[in-house]
């Protein structure tokens, strides 16, 4: 827990440093990151040091100072009923109990009631709440040691592999590939105040790896904001990612909470990276996001990954073809395509392949690519313990931003392919229908 005056005396401290320093110009990428990484970790050792401690987790979080006064009503009538045991002290207490239950029963309504008019679009969120209401029985605690992490490790690795070697990859075809209309050769420097609009809407997922806790990242923001452009505009100009970017950290979440905990195939991975490598990944998705819309490159028939096109626009759409082609006359099947392990096993050459031959993307910004998805490595944590890392030789990052739009590209020749053949299909996230 960072306390509210930390913010500040790390933004004077960071000054004073950047100013003894001085200027940074002539420093690559990864000594830009590594300076930048090792001055915060030397301030945070200083005005903040880690410490351990258990913090106790607040079950019942409607419980406050009205309930906590009611509650110790009931206390003081309990005691001078116990020292007098007489029928008034009782029925004191009795009063003191019913107002008691009457506060709580109010004030949690209230709480649940502030929960779901806040997250009214958060799905998530409103089951938790419910499940949390309900009592829903909860999972036992998984193994936290380094040698359980090497085991989810292990089953990661083998299940990737498994499904690949199932796959037959043919070699790259460029008669099946659109012709590109327009080419994208380099990301352009971006500016502290895109950087700014990048910094506040980004949600503060917390990683492991963050020398710098996001929710502290964003209030020193205006301190360190040159700093961070500087690794940003480096990375961006030389078409390289440095390797501490490309380190996530997985945390394996049970798939639900009455499942058998020893069963490693029961934990969905949970992919986790650095609070600065998602700016990154930020800005170079405005870039590319663009250039996509001007030219129409992405999908037409693809919901989710893309703004306004959720399950309502898929489920319109597919239901919309079955009665176009029954009213005619004419005989509907409807194929469901789902892929197994979908982001995890793309194939880094035939990716660059798409985005060289049907995207556009050449010169620096391609090398930027090449740099972004090869050396990725991952690390399995589950509580403080963590296993060694392990090469990721395929797949898009999971927990990335950019990972969503580069697997849309990469099944992009799957729409011409459909459209060749007078198929109609549409598109929703990993799935084809």
């Amino acid at each position: 827990m960072i306390k509210p005056a930390t913010a500040a005396q790390f933004s004077e401290t960071f000054s004073i440093v950047m100013e003894t320093i001085g200027s940074s110009a002539c420093l690559d990428t990864d000594e830009l990151i590594s300076s930048f990484l090792s001055t915060c970790r030397i301030i945070l050792d200083k005005i903040a040091p880690l410490k351990s401690r258990h913090s106790k987790s607040n079950s019942e979080p409607w419980i406050n100072d009205l309930t906590r006064a009611a509650r110790q009503k009931c206390r003081k009538a309990e005691r001078q009923w116990k020292k007098h045991k007489l029928q008034v002290f009782y029925d004191i207490l009795k009063d003191c109990w019913r107002n008691y239950q009457r506060t709580v029963k109010a004030e949690m309504a209230k709480y649940l009631s502030d929960v779901i008019n806040k997250n009214c679009h958060k799905p998530y969120v409103l089951f938790s709440t419910i499940n949390s209401v309900l009592h829903t029985p909860q999972s036992k605690k998984q193994e936290e040691s380094s040698v359980a992490c090497e085991k989810f490790l292990h089953f990661f690795v083998e299940k990737i592999a498994t499904i690949r070697a199932s796959i037959s990859l043919p070699a790259f075809d460029p008669s099946i590939s659109t012709v590109c209309a327009a080419v994208f050769i380099k990301f352009e420097p971006v500016s502290l105040s895109a950087l700014n609009d990048i910094v506040t809407h980004l949600k503060p997922s917390i990683c492991p790896a963050d020398i710098v806790p996001p929710r502290l990242f964003k209030e020193v923001w205006p301190t360190i904001g040159p700093s961070i452009q500087a690794i940003i505009n480096s990375s961006l100009t030389s078409g390289y990612v440095p390797l501490c970017f490309k380190e996530a950290v997985v945390q394996p979440l049970i798939k639900k909470p009455n499942l058998d905990t020893s069963i490693l195939a029961n934990y969905r991975p949970i992919s986790k990276l650095p609070f600065m490598s998602k700016i990154l990944e930020k800005a170079v998705l405005v870039q590319l996001q663009s250039f996509l819309d001007l030219h129409g490159i992405l999908e037409v028939f693809q919901s989710g990954f893309k703004a306004f096109h959720s399950t309502e626009t898929a489920l319109i759409k597919v239901f919309n073809d079955l009665l176009i082609s029954t009213d005619s006359g004419d005989s509907a099947i409807l194929m469901l395509l789902d892929l197994t392990a979908a982001f995890d096993t793309v194939d880094h050459c035939v990716l660059i392949s798409r985005l060289e031959h049907s995207v556009g993307i050449k010169g620096t910004a391609l090398e930027w690519f090449r740099s972004y998805l090869s050396e990725r490595v991952f690390k399995v944590g589950v509580g403080g313990s963590t296993s060694p890392a392990a090469p990721l030789s395929c797949g898009v990052p999971q927990g990335s931003i950019l990972g969503p739009i580069l697997f849309s590209l990469y099944l992009l020749p799957l729409g011409s392919i459909l459209k060749k053949h007078n198929i109609s299909f549409h598109f929703y996230a990993d799935d084809s229908q």
